[in-house]
């Protein structure tokens, strides 16, 4: 698994699993898998102890790219890339836990049979 954080051009930040989609020996786009809206924010929260000594501090949500859209993996090609890096260790935790409690929570492909008596 490649989870990388994208920029895109349209200016959104996404964290995905992210593979090259490679076609005579150049690449073409990028499969994303389960991609992750990235959006930082000024911490809400502040105490008295908070100063001019404090750290800088944000509060980081995850949403998910597509919304409306039943498919976990979209292909976007290069043109449409800014940059590509590493998230931060912590953004990368995040991003798991929550693919991992998606994919704990999901609904069954097909349901069971009803019995019928």
């Amino acid at each position: 698994m490649a989870i990388k954080m994208i920029l895109l051009k349209t200016g959104e930040t996404i964290i995905t699993d992210a593979k090259e989609v490679v076609q005579e020996e150049v690449t073409r786009g990028y499969l994303l898998t389960q991609p992750q809206i990235v959006e930082a924010h000024d911490k809400t929260f502040l105490t008295e102890e908070s100063g001019a000594n404090s750290n800088y501090e944000v509060d980081v949500v995850l949403k998910s790219w597509m919304i409306l859209s039943k498919d976990k993996e979209f292909v976007i090609t290069t043109d449409m890339v800014a940059t590509i890096c590493e998230p931060l260790d912590s953004v990368r935790e995040m991003y798991q836990n929550k693919i991992n409690v998606m994919a704990s929570t999901a609904e069954p492909a097909e349901p069971a049979p009803a019995e019928v008596v």
